[in-house]
């Protein structure tokens, strides 16, 4: 009965105080007791504020109004947190200081909502006055061969801009990385910002002292125990007596990394006394590593695209040895791969080695040799075997500006079993088996964040080929190809996907057509949605497509959180395959909408897919779903 009219009472009060139905606590330990229960902020009110907009300041907190979406969501950001004051006043004073408002003050309150005790969350801001770059200048002796570089990072600081104090110590960062680059680690970058009681211009003096020029002391190497200490040196790129350089750290740090020896590398300077002259003008570093195991055992297994079914699943084993010959590696490994979901079977066996020497002719350019053989596989499906092997050698740059160059060489030859010899001429022809020797290279630049699931960034990757004419082969043929994608945040929570693809590939000298292997394809999961994996393009009388040499394709997605590991997505495709440059027009292109949902597991995303087809001269209406995994780029 007591907890009964107590409820009653609390209605009453809220009746009565509504509509603004809040109350200040005064009672400290009542006010923790109340905050401990983490109550949810049902309103946010902005007090104080000119230059930003309510809306404005409310985006960039961590608190969050609570609404239906949020609690589905159970989004931790409707309730009071421990760190919601922190993160609330970190995010609104960045906003203002950033914006020239170097004397704004700001306090955050919360206050019971009756008659549920929800949270009000109160906000006063006193912003004080907006200052703008006034003179800004450089003072301190240093070396002419500085001066442009210096004050070119300086100088992005245009004049009646909002100052931003973040920029400002920013810029000290950059000079000083500039200058340690450069053989002076120990230069002092100052700057002082004076602003005026009566005036919004603020004058900015950056102060540069250089100090003593240093070069790199002797180099020691700790934990060097199964790889030789002289492959470490080689990834240097610097040694003693050179110009010092903290860039030069930074890269030798990664290439020692880059090269899958070390667990984990230390980079220690020995000297503690940086008042020594020697010390300071010649330092000595030491190398801690800690190396892998040189012989080592992998197992993979995983889930992928194959081109006429929806999924497929992989398996394979791999040993290896790192330090063969010293410092080469040699893995031998063999792995399956299994149709799933829409039938259960083995669709192939492959065996492969492979051999890579790091530094060939002394360059860092790593060159591997790597031999597969394919034994192939019968089934109740196909009752003929076709056996493959290949090899091929390979090589690497990597560029500046995560740009990667590719070029290689392969051979590779087939045999049918199980097929008496017009069947398999005939099969050789239909499928494009054949001896072929090819050379190609690949440029890509990827300036993603992450691999599997980009929220921002590129990735270019332009594509060439060449089989058969002066190096022989039964066919003769090249082709062309590039794809762009991108990746930016559009508003909070939704990720914008953007791609543009497109090849070419064409026959020559005594070749009469493009190999039907190697001829472009469109439509299905990872292409345009919609149809059915490579179903677009031209086929047969029969149906079966048979490719096109020119590819088209554009792609547009939106991504967007839904619940905890489950994200949303809406998309747009377009595109198709030609035989000849005549056939691309506008009425002869496929397109397709649709919505998607993924399920971000450690693979990757898992993701099913509905896509309906658009109606034009290329396509009838209709709809396709699509399960696979990893996101279609």
């Amino acid at each position: 009965m007591r907890t009964i009219l107590g409820h009653i009472f609390i209605l009453l009060l809220g009746m009565i105080f509504q509509p603004v139905a809040y109350s200040q606590i005064t009672n400290d330990a009542l006010n923790y007791r109340w905050l401990k229960k983490k109550p949810i902020i049902r309103n946010i009110e902005v007090d104080g504020n000119q230059f930003f907009s309510d809306s404005k300041i409310k985006k960039v907190m961590f608190s969050r109004e609570t609404n239906i979406f949020r609690a589905i969501k159970s989004d931790r950001r409707r309730r009071i947190q421990k760190e919601t004051i922190i993160r609330d006043t970190s995010e609104i004073k960045y906003l203002y200081l950033s914006n020239g408002f170097l004397g704004m003050k700001l306090e955050e309150t919360f206050a019971p909502i009756l008659p549920d005790s929800n949270a009000l969350v109160k906000l006063s801001i006193h912003e004080g006055r907006r200052f703008v770059y006034g003179n800004i200048a450089i003072e301190g002796e240093m070396s002419p061969k500085f001066q442009w570089q210096l004050n070119s990072i300086i100088s992005k600081f245009k004049p009646l801009k909002p100052v931003d104090p973040f920029k400002l110590r920013q810029a000290v960062y950059d000079c000083k990385s500039y200058l340690a680059n450069n053989g002076y680690p120990y230069s002092q970058v100052t700057y002082k910002l004076d602003t005026n009681l009566s005036d919004t211009l603020a004058v900015i003096i950056y102060t540069i002292t250089l100090d003593s020029i240093v070069h790199f002391g002797d180099l020691g190497i700790i934990g060097a125990a199964h790889y030789d200490s002289s492959q470490v040196k080689r990834e240097l790129t610097f040694g003693s007596g050179d110009l010092y350089s903290r860039r030069a750290l930074i890269e030798s740090q990664k290439r020692l990394l880059s090269t899958g020896n070390y667990l984990t590398l230390q980079m220690n300077n020995n000297e503690a006394d940086t008042l020594n002259a020697k010390s300071r003008l010649n330092p000595q570093f030491t190398i801690n590593l800690k190396e892998k195991r040189p012989h080592y055992v992998s197992i993979k297994t995983g889930a992928g695209q194959d081109p006429y079914k929806d999924l497929i699943w992989d398996f394979s084993a791999a040993w290896g040895k790192r330090n063969i010959f010293r410092s080469r590696r040699l893995e031998f490994s063999a792995g399956s791969s299994f149709v799933i979901f829409t039938e259960w079977r083995i669709i192939s066996h492959r065996y492969k080695v492979k051999f890579t020497e790091p530094w060939f002719l002394g360059i860092r350019m790593p060159m591997i040799l790597t031999g597969t053989f394919e034994p192939g596989v019968r089934s109740k499906v196909q009752l003929y075997r076709i056996e493959t092997w290949s090899i091929s050698l390979e090589t690497y740059k990597e560029l500046e500006n995560r740009m990667k160059a590719i070029a290689g060489l392969e051979y590779k030859s087939a045999n049918i079993y199980g097929l008496s010899f017009a069947d398999a001429i005939k099969l050789r022809q239909d499928k494009g088996i054949s001896i072929r020797q090819k050379l190609y290279g690949n440029l890509n630049r990827d300036s993603r964040d992450h691999p599997f699931i980009p929220t921002g960034g590129s990735l270019t990757t332009m594509s060439g080929e060449f089989a058969g004419g002066f190096m022989g082969g039964d066919e003769s043929y090249y082709s062309l190809g590039a794809s762009w994608s991108r990746y930016q945040r559009v508003w909070p929570g939704w990720l914008s996907a953007s791609r543009l693809k497109g090849g070419y590939v064409k026959e020559f000298g005594t070749s009469e057509s493009v190999p039907i292997d190697v001829r472009h394809y469109a439509g299905g999961a990872n292409s345009i949605r919609g149809f059915a994996e490579n179903a677009l393009g031209p086929q047969s009388s029969d149906g079966t497509p048979e490719g096109g040499s020119i590819l088209l394709i554009g792609n547009q997605e939106l991504r967007f959180p839904i619940v905890g590991k489950f994200w949303g997505s809406l998309f747009a495709d377009g595109g198709n395959v030609y035989k000849n440059w005549n056939d691309i027009k506008w009425s002869n292109l496929a397109f397709s909408i649709g919505g998607g949902i993924q399920f971000i597991s450690p693979a990757g995303p898992i993701r099913l897919d509905y896509a309906h087809r658009i109606k034009t001269e290329a396509a009838e209406p209709g709809y396709h779903f699509h399960f696979t995994i990893l996101y279609a780029f």
